[in-house]
């Protein structure tokens, strides 16, 4: 069975609606919980995937990669969904690939050579390539994303793949960080949907959903558009990662032989006549 076999490529997604595109794509579909963590297994270009899906956040997406990691030993390990752009080139559902990620100055630039390997081995080029910093709260407003750009130097925002960069170098595993744009700079979020994107339960999304409408009955129209762009985005990125599916490099795995039979207890063995 499937479940029983590790991965050959493991994905990180923080919500259902940035994975949700990729996840149709996959074949011999299969559904499970591992101590609370969503997962998806299922097949791609002939390639075992799994799928785990984190939360919002550093800390869950940490946890979410070392459990896929101990589960599924993916040769590969990819943090993928949307980011916020930081400067005017990165258009609306642009690909980016991370090759280093923004650190406070005490602490040295996380370096990601690993997007150099996959590019060599074939991958489709992503529309942009540079540094992404990982924060933590969405950045809505354009003033704040044009700061936060000029700051550190990072052409895109997100939330929580610096964390599994770093658990992906513990466990010596592969990593890639790519994502596609659902913001860019100079488009600005209502103040009132930002608790929105947050909200990790559908007990909780639904009560701010019904809140927001009461308050302000036009944010249907806002909720509306971000869904719909949302959908595009996942649908580009899940285009993207099935092409990066296909060329990323394996190694050979050895395979386990099946246990011989073993003679049954209490039974006389005759000689051969």
């Amino acid at each position: 069975m499937l479940t029983s076999q590790p991965c050959d490529i493991g994905f990180v997604f923080a919500h259902s609606s940035e994975q949700g595109c990729t996840e149709d794509l996959l074949g011999e579909l299969q559904y499970f919980e591992a101590d609370g963590l969503p997962i998806r297994l299922g097949t791609l270009h002939g390639r075992r995937i799994a799928i785990a899906t984190s939360g919002p956040g550093r800390a869950a997406a940490a946890e979410a990669c070392r459990t896929l990691i101990a589960g599924h030993r993916p040769q590969w390990l990819i943090s993928a969904g949307f980011c916020g752009g930081l400067v005017p080139q990165l258009r609306r559902n642009h690909i980016v690939a991370a090759t280093s990620f923004f650190v406070p100055a005490t602490q040295p630039e996380l370096l990601l050579p690993d997007i150099a390997q996959a590019l060599s081995a074939g991958i489709p080029a992503p529309t942009h390539q540079g540094r992404l910093v990982t924060v933590d709260h969405i950045v809505a407003q354009s003033n704040e994303k044009h700061a936060l750009g000029e700051a550190t130097g990072a052409i895109a925002c997100e939330m929580e793949s610096d964390a599994v960069v770093a658990a992906c170098r513990e466990q010596g595993v592969a990593c890639l960080v790519l994502r596609v744009v659902s913001d860019p700079v100079d488009e600005e979020l209502p103040a009132d949907l930002e608790p929105l994107l947050q909200k990790q339960s559908t007990a909780r999304l639904f009560g701010s959903v019904v809140g927001t409408l009461w308050r302000r009955p036009a944010s249907a129209k806002d909720m509306f558009r971000l869904k719909e762009a949302a959908l595009i985005a996942g649908d580009t990125l899940a285009k993207y990662l099935s092409e990066v599916v296909a060329k990323l490099p394996l190694e050979p795995r050895i395979r386990e032989a099946p246990p011989k039979p073993q003679p049954e207890l209490g039974r006389e063995e005759r000689p051969s006549p």
